[in-house]
């Protein structure tokens, strides 16, 4: 099969050095699958911003990553299937799946860049044929669904759960702002919270093409390079009375100064919400932001930072989120072959992206 693989430390981004991942072709025999396994032929991968750090962090030559294949997302078709999934009628060969691997398995070395993959039925949802609500009749395309049932997908449902909110009538009255609303998780997180009734959903971003994104997605636009410092700007929007403070910030793109600054435009019971955690892998922000305390210069608003675990929870609400028409839109930046890893790679990197960035593994 054609799978890419890492073979030399790091991963050089610019397109005039030569990269240190290479693409092979090996033959293989089919594998002979047990319990609930299932084999697929790859059609799509998407890039998260993770895969760069474990690309850039864990050595190949480690003696469980040899020659590792980078990748979370994917979407394929079955190929194969062990006798326990069979036996579950949830799937069948043939079937059209999305999901995200665990950062178990990639960090052993086994990602979504390759054209077949075995994965467990657990981490898989059926790709839905058409949009539901208002764009039913609308075809979900592959490179949408990689995205949405993948990293970015998943981890903005997981976000929504960590607000706690546990009845769908008490979003009403919820103001939200997204922060990096843009991106490829602040795209599907707006559009969640737009689709549950939010009073309010704000989302920051840099640039024209990411205000007209944020629209397109339901949600109203803070251009953070218009309002400099933006936390200003959140003060004067916001920070009136108590009534008209934020109930949630989901912070996508990962700002110290937004919590920091928080107590101004975040209500008292308010939360704050994160994803990033930067070159600490969140043990400073943890640290700073969780444990410490106010008399030690602690912020008095409730954080929390989020490390998604992909599984059935995540993945089947994303499905169920699209037939309800929660979900409108798979944002995709665009859509590389898989020779043009690199490039795609590139474009991940230079945090210009808006929406997902997708690769075309293979056209079965």
């Amino acid at each position: 099969m054609t799978a890419w693989t890492l073979t030399s430390s790091g991963l050089t981004l610019s397109p005039s050095s030569s990269s240190s991942a290479t693409c092979s072709a090996s033959g293989t025999a089919q594998p002979t699958l047990t319990g609930t396994n299932l084999l697929l032929r790859i059609t799509y991968a998407a890039l998260n911003p993770v895969d760069l750090h474990i690309l850039r962090l864990f050595p190949h030559w480690l003696p469980f990553r040899r020659n590792p294949t980078p990748g979370f997302d994917f979407c394929g078709r079955i190929v194969a299937a062990g006798p326990a999934a069979v036996d579950s009628n949830e799937f069948a060969v043939g079937d059209i799946v999305c999901g995200a691997l665990g950062a178990g398995d990639v960090f052993w070395g086994k990602g979504s860049l390759a054209e077949y993959l075995i994965v467990d039925s657990s981490l898989v949802a059926k790709k839905p044929k058409t949009w539901g609500g208002p764009n039913g009749q609308e075809v979900v395309t592959g490179e949408e669904a990689v995205g949405l049932f993948g990293i970015a997908g998943q981890t903005a449902v997981l976000m929504v759960q960590t607000a706690g909110v546990l009845r769908e009538t008490e979003w009403k009255g919820k103001r939200c702002l997204v922060n990096g609303a843009s991106g490829g998780v602040g795209s599907i997180l707006v559009q969640i919270l737009k689709g549950k009734e939010a009073q309010e959903v704000w989302g920051t971003t840099g640039s024209e093409e990411g205000e007209e994104l944020v629209r397109r997605c339901g949600g109203e636009v803070i251009n953070y390079k218009s309002h400099s410092p933006v936390t200003e700007h959140l003060t004067t929007l916001f920070g009136d009375t108590e009534d008209k403070k934020l109930d949630f910030i989901f912070d996508c793109a990962g700002s110290q100064k937004m919590f920091s600054h928080s107590p101004g435009y975040l209500k008292a019971e308010g939360k704050f919400i994160s994803i990033v955690g930067g070159a600490s892998q969140g043990v400073v922000p943890y640290i700073r932001n969780k444990l410490r305390p106010v008399w030690l210069g602690g912020t008095p608003r409730e954080f929390h930072l989020l490390l998604l675990i992909p599984g059935k929870k995540t993945v089947g609400e994303v499905g169920e989120l699209i037939k309800e028409g929660v979900i409108k839109r798979g944002v995709v930046d665009g859509v590389w072959e898989m020779e043009e890893l690199v490039k795609a790679y590139e474009r991940l990197g230079s945090g210009r992206a808006k929406g997902k960035v997708v690769v075309r593994v293979s056209r079965g």
